[in-house]
């Protein structure tokens, strides 16, 4: 052991090791605490100058982050990650730009697939995978349409399709489920649920708009298909009878205004709407009419001829086939006058009552001669349509039932002239009193016609039971226009970017007053040769220039220099106490300049 110390010391003397050269500089402390707080300034303003990152796309699936992230590193754009990798965010100034870019490569594609599934359809299928592919890309193209809704973050949607029937009475129609997941603090209107299912049902054949079922991602049904009956008016009705009765209020000012003017009248409306559903069918069978004036339907003729002498009748035999000689009855024919038909039969005039009218002519052989026997029959049959009326109404959904409108005017507005009133001043009892009469008078009739104008301004009907109330009172305080408000500060992206960018100078200020006041300003005050002379040093110093000065321009040369000795003891006492006060607070500083001096030698 003692052999082996001294080629260490010697060593350690003749080549003193790095670290204990810096550790006896004074300088290194100050160095490295100035080398940080630059670094330290340097990353806050390159923070506070860097570009500001936007949401590109939020939500995304794991195959649709790793293509964009692809098309980003292709296109030179950086890119940052934000919710578990879910979230890609790019420089504010790229966004658009980059959103349309992407959007050229069809990205993103969504969770769901399209009708780009049917694109590679394998050759053989069958038809029911056909058929389920179909449904598939049907469902999710209507996804990605409910998705571009800007608060909706994601859906689903569920078909139901049944197979088609050749019959009717089997024939089933399609249903619909619509699943949404809505951005935090984000909800929909009614409107917009409707929309979604209007949406829906035109997008598949034979799909009822009451079929489509909106759930959102909390369970709770949007749609109001599934109302129960009896639970009211639905909020799109709602919304239709304010919708009319703020049409009817808003044609009542309009009219008003010019007259007494916009704060000077106020108005409400109260409509009694019928959404009740009904339809009705009617047949209606009309009395006979005359028949050249009805429609024939079939119409039936028949004629019967029987022309020549006595005809061949009785019963078939020997005797029945000869025929009877003519022998002319003295008494009924004594002349033998060949009109009559003896052995034929008479013509035959009948009528059908029940289809048509029946008509007969006679014997065209005994009209034309008198010496020829035979008969004719005709017989005509025509069936007239039916005269009916099949009517089908269908009644009115959202109908008016009755109007109830009220209406307040400022008497102000409806008061005598300025002239009429410097008329009336001066004058006696009974000329006021007639001025009064006279202005009473005016305003009824002026009450009168707002009435008339309020009554064809809301289409007032008595049949349909409407009432109208027009009053004149004092209002008694001017009412205020409406002015829209304002929105909150946080909602306006000037002042949140102008805010944002005097933060980032704010924090880059602060942080480089806390570098100095922690880090630098103490490195310099143990700094020898930096740290700043004591006021009484200097003072003393001051006094000794200025006394020096008094010592030379004075005549006595031994008075002055007895005055320098003095200050330069003075001056040499205040350092001295300096420095014990400094080894006092930093002994370590002060044994490191000691250490120094020792080992220059």
């Amino acid at each position: 052991m003692a052999s082996a110390d001294p080629p260490q010391g010697a060593a350690g003397d003749n080549n003193p090791g790095l670290l204990e050269h810096l550790r006896s500089n004074p300088w290194l402390p100050l160095v490295l605490g100035v080398a940080i707080a630059i670094t330290i300034l340097a990353g806050v303003f390159m923070w506070s100058t860097g570009p500001d990152y936007s949401v590109l796309y939020s939500g995304l699936s794991d195959r649709d982050g790793g293509e964009i992230i692809g098309k980003l590193d292709q296109m030179q754009v950086p890119y940052r990650f934000a919710a578990n990798g879910s979230t890609i965010l790019v420089p504010h100034d790229a966004v658009d730009q980059t959103r349309l870019s992407l959007a050229g490569e069809g990205l993103p594609k969504g969770a769901g697939v399209g009708f780009e599934l049917m694109d590679n359809q394998s050759f053989g299928i069958s038809q029911f995978a056909e058929h389920v592919n179909y449904n598939r890309a049907l469902e999710g193209e209507l996804a990605r349409s409910i998705e571009t809704i800007n608060e909706v973050a994601s859906a689903r949607v569920h078909l139901a399709i049944p197979e088609s029937s050749v019959f009717v009475r089997e024939r089933q129609q399609p249903t619909a489920s619509v699943v949404l997941d809505l951005y935090d603090g984000r909800s929909l209107s009614e409107g917009q649920v409707s929309a979604i299912a209007h949406l829906v049902s035109s997008s598949v054949t034979q799909l009822p708009v009451d079929s489509v079922t909106v759930v959102d991602a909390a369970g709770h049904l949007l749609s109001q298909n599934a109302q129960p009956a009896g639970s009211g008016a639905n909020g799109t009705q709602l919304d239709y009878v304010a919708q009319i009765e703020q049409t009817y209020r808003k044609r009542i000012r309009d009219i008003l205004a010019p007259i007494v003017g916009a704060d000077n009248v106020r108005a409400q409306v109260v409509a009694d709407v019928d959404f009740s559903v009904g339809e009705s069918t009617r047949e209606t069978y009309a009395p006979n009419q005359d028949p050249s004036k009805a429609s024939v339907r079939s119409e039936q003729r028949s004629v019967n001829l029987a022309n020549g002498g006595a005809g061949i009748k009785g019963i078939p035999g020997a005797l029945s086939n000869r025929p009877s000689p003519d022998e002319p009855s003295p008494i009924n024919n004594p002349q033998g006058n060949s009109n009559g038909n003896n052995g034929g039969s008479a013509p035959n005039n009948s009528n059908n009552a029940n289809s048509g009218q029946l008509q007969t002519a006679g014997a065209a052989g005994l009209a034309q001669g008198g010496t020829q026997d035979g008969s004719s029959t005709s017989a005509s049959t025509i069936n007239y349509e039916i005269d009916r009326t099949i009517q089908h109404t269908k009644l009115e959904t959202g109908r008016i039932r009755r109007l109830s409108a009220a209406v307040v005017i400022n008497e102000a507005a409806l008061g005598v002239p300025a002239a009429a009133v410097n008329a009336s001043e001066g004058q006696t009892e009974t000329d006021s009193a007639a001025a009064s009469a006279d202005n009473a008078a005016l305003v009824a009739q002026r009450m009168q016609q707002i009435q008339d104008l309020v009554r064809g301004a809301i289409g007032y009907s008595s049949e349909r039971g409407d009432s109208l109330q027009v009053v004149n009172t004092v209002f008694t305080s001017a009412p205020q226009a409406s002015v829209p408000p304002a929105p909150p500060w946080w909602q306006n992206r000037d002042l949140i970017e102008m805010a944002k960018t005097l933060l980032k100078y704010l924090a880059l200020a602060i942080v480089a007053w806390l570098l100095w006041r922690k880090l630098v300003k103490p490195l310099i005050d143990r700094t020898p040769g930096l740290a700043p002379v004591p006021r009484a040093a200097t003072a003393g110093a001051g006094g000794a220039a200025v006394d020096s000065g008094q010592a030379a321009a004075s005549p006595n040369g031994q008075d002055g220099e007895a005055i320098l000795r003095q200050q330069r003891r003075q001056q040499y006492t205040a350092l001295l106490d300096n420095t014990q006060e400094l080894a006092r607070s930093d002994p370590r500083m002060v044994a490191m300049i000691v250490k120094g001096w020792m080992s220059n030698g």
